[in-house]
Parts: structure tokens; sequence; C-alpha cells
């Protein structure tokens, strides 16, 4: 039991380390949100940068990753 709680932890903190912001940048943009705007890497910084759709996937996504 013990084994699975470390995994456990160790993969929440795998999955809430994935920066959406960066990775939907620089995919799909080829911008770095951490060099524009307020250089936060948030949903609210992407949605100044890139728009608001890029900004809703981002919180999306946040969302998503918090909830699983």
């Amino acid at each position: 039991m013990n084994f699975l709680f470390i995994l456990a932890f160790v993969l929440a903190y795998l999955i809430g380390a994935i920066p959406f912001s960066v990775i939907i940048g620089k995919l799909f943009f080829g911008i770095d949100v951490r060099k524009s705007g307020s250089g936060n890497a948030g949903a609210t910084n992407t949605m100044r940068v890139l728009g608001k759709r890029a900004g809703f996937a981002v919180l999306v996504l946040d969302v998503a990753k918090g909830m699983l």
C-alpha cells in the first residue's frame, strides 16, 4: 500500500508540473508566454498574449489537470 501511495504522489506531482500555457504557446504560436506580458505561465497571461481561445484552452486543461 505504501508503494501505491508514493507512486500516486509522484504521478500527481508530474502531472501538475505540465505547463500547458508554454506547450500551447510554443506549439501553436511559436511564443513563450513566460517571456511576454506579465511573465507568468498561467491562463490569464496566456489570454493576454495569445488571445481568448488559447487562454480558455489553457484554463480548461489546467482545471482538468487539477481534477485528475
